[in-house]
């Protein structure tokens, strides 16, 4: 259970700045609300501090010696523990330059100086407010990914391998009278195991990010493939190329689509053939997924059945191009095409 109400109280809030006036009269105005603070008075200083205890909110100067507070804010996002933490910008130059450079290496507010407690305060409280409602979201899509992980253990790792136990037992008890059924219920058992390993494989990845993340695309799609093949009497022909390294948002993304549009096929579809293609050209990378299953009017279809506002929202996110394409007794058409050239988003249908 998640709450609205946001307290802010024993927030931890990290100052780095060069001048030790500054530091004592931040600190001074932060502590007198109740947050607690720690100081320091370099950039080098900083990063060790964030590192070694996460802060909830990071106030940072933009002019120091060796490292100044732009450096500083792009290792903090270049960090997969630290880059959330949002960093207020302090200083005392107001060149609206300076202002967009602070917002492009990913500061989320500026305060000049000299301070305005009042000021200070707000903007404070208004990033903290802004993280916790972030975190807690994030709590919650966790959540909801671990509940989905426990029903694909269930519905498809565990009915897989009971289904192999009951076969291997009817053997058992048949293979004396009727040694012609060994064969193809031999085969069946061995085609219910490697839809299980590939399960396995599947949410080895789901649990391990780091790993989801570090695995091609073109492998895990080729995972896809192999359960889909293992779970249904579908033919699958897939077709990957090689693809530059996508930015992790761009790569969990695409996986996810095709996840969603695959279970759908195992699912719903009964579909005999299956294709996949990941491609790569001037216009993007596309991944295609095809069937000639039962398919549906979407006009008639929820947004929320069949994970369809899950793909869409996701391709949204990275402001990339998602066609779905399907009629009854026609199968279904999958298109995804995202282009890093021109922001995410073709100019043009495809």
């Amino acid at each position: 259970m998640y709450h609205n109400t946001i307290d802010h109280e024993h927030s931890d809030i990290l100052i780095i700045d060069d001048t030790p006036a500054n530091l004592q009269l931040l600190s001074s105005i932060l502590k007198d609300r109740g947050y607690e603070v720690r100081a320091v008075v370099s950039g080098e200083m900083g990063l060790i501090a964030a590192r070694t205890v996460m802060p909830d909110l990071i106030l940072l100067d933009v002019k120091m010696p060796e490292m100044d507070g732009y450096e500083v804010c792009k290792e903090l996002k270049d960090d997969a523990k630290l880059r959330d933490i949002p960093v207020i910008f302090i200083s005392s130059l107001e060149e609206t330059l300076d202002k967009v450079k602070a917002f492009h290496v990913g500061g989320v507010d500026y305060i000049t100086k000299p301070f305005q407690v009042e000021e200070v305060i707000a903007r404070v409280e208004t990033q903290l407010t802004l993280y916790n409602v972030y975190r807690q979201a994030q709590q919650a899509a966790t959540q909801r990914e671990r509940e989905r992980l426990a029903r694909d253990l269930h519905d498809a790792v565990s009915q897989t391998l009971f289904s192999v136990s009951m076969e291997a037992e009817t053997l058992l008890y048949q293979h004396q009278d009727n040694p012609r059924i060994i064969e193809p219920s031999l085969r069946h058992i061995y085609k219910l195991s490697q839809a299980a390993l590939a399960e396995m494989r599947l949410l080895f990845f789901e649990l391990r990010s780091e790993a989801l993340a570090k695995t091609k695309l073109n492998d895990l799609l080729t995972h896809l493939a192999h359960k889909l093949g293992a779970r249904t009497n579908a033919n699958v022909s897939l077709n990957t190329e090689e693809i530059p390294p996508l930015a992790p948002q761009v790569h969990t993304a695409y996986y996810r689509i095709a996840q969603e549009a695959l279970n759908n096929i195992i699912t719903h579809a009964e579909a005999t053939d299956v294709r996949i293609d990941l491609t790569h050209g001037a216009d993007g990378i596309k991944l295609l997924i095809e069937d000639n299953g039962k398919g549906f009017c979407l006009n008639d279809v929820p947004a929320d059945r069949f994970g369809l506002l899950n793909m869409r929202e996701r391709a949204e996110i990275i402001n990339a191009n998602l066609q779905i394409d399907s009629m009854p007794g026609r199968g279904t058409v999958i298109a995804l095409l995202w282009n890093p050239s021109n922001g995410g988003r073709p100019n043009a249908d495809y």
